[in-house]
């Protein structure tokens, strides 16, 4: 009987070290995992404070995708501001809106990138050229009229392909997206008629338009809402036409009722409109 008192004893006293034991283990190990994470933490501080973190170098730690108007150098120049600045102080949407300030540049989208080596990464999304603005005939070009109606200034963008379409107008000409689409579609609407495509629209004289399609000259007369109801009539008079078409001086459109066709006089003959 003696012994199991000494047995209890015993056995009390190896739980207790057994407890002790797993306690010392349990505190070696947290004290490794506070030496690792302090390791790790001075590792991340010395790196974050000895790599260079700056978009440094324009030529290598800007990349530039679209953009067929506004050269690499344009977009670069906008950007000169953010170099030698951390990359995640760079706030993507301040950029975008620094090269929304070129004119030939409709939407930007940004890209931060911290490694390998910081770099930015532009997508750009240009305006689509519709037609070419020149005050005159007789003048020079001035700038790119874009699907949006934006003024694309020429002198800015010497590269620019300039479309085919002409339109002469005051210099202080502007343009809409709706106005852009309406002519878009007036235009195709004649040459669709005519099978030759618009070379020119003279609106320097608001209330006397003049389209020129191919060797024949329309007098558009007001572009209002009627306008798409008097340019529909064209195709009933193209017969008539072809047989004047080396007389013909042009094509009166500007009328409800009728479709006058001015005709120069052959020699010895008065002029006449038909």
């Amino acid at each position: 009987m003696a012994r199991e008192p000494n047995q209890r004893q015993d056995w009390i006293r190896s739980r207790r070290q057994r407890r002790k034991g797993a306690k010392a283990a349990r505190l070696r190990r947290q004290f490794m995992r506070y030496i690792l994470l302090a390791m790790m933490l001075y590792g991340s501080v010395f790196v974050f404070q000895h790599t260079q973190w700056t978009v440094a170098d324009s030529k290598t730690d800007i990349v530039i995708h679209g953009n067929s108007v506004a050269t690499d150098e344009q977009i670069k120049a906008k950007l000169a501001p953010f170099l030698q600045t951390p990359i995640y102080k760079i706030e993507p949407k301040a950029v975008e809106k620094k090269l929304s300030e070129l004119a030939s540049v409709k939407y930007a989208f940004v890209r931060r990138y911290a490694l390998p080596r910081p770099k930015l990464v532009i997508e750009v999304l240009e305006e689509y050229p519709w037609a070419t603005f020149a005050e005159s005939p007789d003048s020079e070009p001035e700038a790119i009229i874009a699907q949006s109606g934006r003024m694309i200034p020429i002198s800015e963008f010497p590269a620019i392909q300039q479309p085919a379409l002409k339109i002469y107008g005051l210099k202080n000409c502007k343009f809409n997206s709706a106005e852009v689409t309406q002519w878009a579609s007036w235009c195709d609407f004649i040459s669709d008629q005519t099978k030759e495509p618009v070379d020119y629209v003279d609106m320097r004289k608001p209330f006397e338009v003049v389209v020129q399609d191919g060797d024949l000259m329309l007098k558009l007369g007001t572009p209002d809402t009627t306008l798409t109801r008097r340019l529909g009539r064209l195709s009933s008079v193209m017969a008539a036409i072809e047989p004047l078409r080396s007389r013909l001086e042009y094509v009166d459109l500007g009328l409800d009722n009728n479709i006058p066709l001015k005709v120069a006089k052959k020699p010895g003959e008065q002029k006449q409109n038909i």
